[in-house]
């Protein structure tokens, strides 16, 4: 029991068994701030890099952890209740796998604030990229969509006024009713370009971000989120200490176990007690 106890304090009490080093290899996430992104409405952007995050091993990984937590978290409960109600040598065994767990649990925690670290470090390097290529390109609108339709209805607007001349030149003899006809037309499809160009601007995936209520265009917007992202990185720095401090008190627990232990092995090991050597003066100073 004192060496298994021993062993459990070192690995609780050691910063690397909460996992404290870089994600593993296989959980990773690299987004590209590829063309495509760049071009998006900002209101969509943060949508597009969620959907890209979580079909990527690390989400996998993330969410795998999630589950294996959950079922620690109620497992200890179990132990907890366990221990609160056994006895003797087997209340010191549940005692025992009781900090076992504590160590996996928060092993496994420490496991997840890395791979919770690399998420928010990748999807900050990917804004700073963003913002990059937009301060490269300039004058990038956010909404490039609806510019290219608004130049493409005004383009066709001169060409249906082009139309409009020579359809009634050629057809003078009744010009009135063919301008009437033509006129008809014509203002039907202007109707129908506004009415389009109108319900994309309104669309909820093309209305620009807010901010505190305020609307912000996609480089405010991608400040934002990385300052979200640096802001969330340092609540983890945060858990990181809480879980350091959880690991400090099972180590403590640990050495009182340990302690306890040893005193009651001593107690029922039916070893003599040790007395005052003047308690055996009397058989030394009488004569023979």
């Amino acid at each position: 029991m004192r060496t298994v106890l021993v062993i459990l304090l070192a690995g609780t009490w050691t910063t690397g068994a909460l996992g404290a080093g870089p994600a593993d290899g296989d959980a990773t996430w690299r987004p590209a701030a590829s063309e495509r992104l760049v071009r998006l409405p900002a209101g969509y952007l943060e949508r597009a890099i969620d959907r890209d995050f979580q079909g990527s091993p690390l989400a996998t990984a993330l969410d795998e952890t999630g589950r294996q937590l959950a079922d620690r978290n109620a497992g200890l409960g179990e132990l907890q209740a366990a221990v609160e109600a056994a006895a003797g040598d087997e209340r010191d065994a549940l005692r025992q796998r009781f900090l076992e767990e504590k160590q996996a649990y928060l092993q496994l925690m420490g496991r997840r604030h890395d791979l919770e670290r690399e998420r928010l470090k990748t999807r900050l390097a990917l804004y700073e990229r963003l913002l990059t290529r937009l301060r490269r390109e300039g004058g990038v609108t956010d909404n490039p969509a609806a510019a290219r339709l608004a130049e493409n209805r005004q383009a066709a607007q001169s060409r249906f006024e082009a139309s409009v001349a020579r359809v009634d030149m050629a057809l003078f003899a009744d010009g009135a009713a063919a301008e009437s006809r033509y006129g008809a037309e014509y203002r039907r499809h202007a109707e129908a370009l506004g009415e389009l160009v109108a319900a994309i601007n309104a669309h909820p995936m093309n209305r620009a971000p807010e901010i505190d209520g305020r609307s912000v265009d996609k480089r405010e917007f991608l400040r934002h989120l990385a300052g979200q992202a640096e802001a969330e990185l340092a609540l983890l720095d945060q858990q990181d200490l809480v879980l350091a401090y959880m690991a400090k008190l099972v180590a403590l627990d640990a050495m009182a176990m340990a302690d306890e232990v040893d005193a009651r092995e001593a107690e029922t090991a039916g070893r003599p007690e040790t007395r005052d050597v003047s308690a055996a003066v009397g058989f030394f100073v009488a004569p023979n």
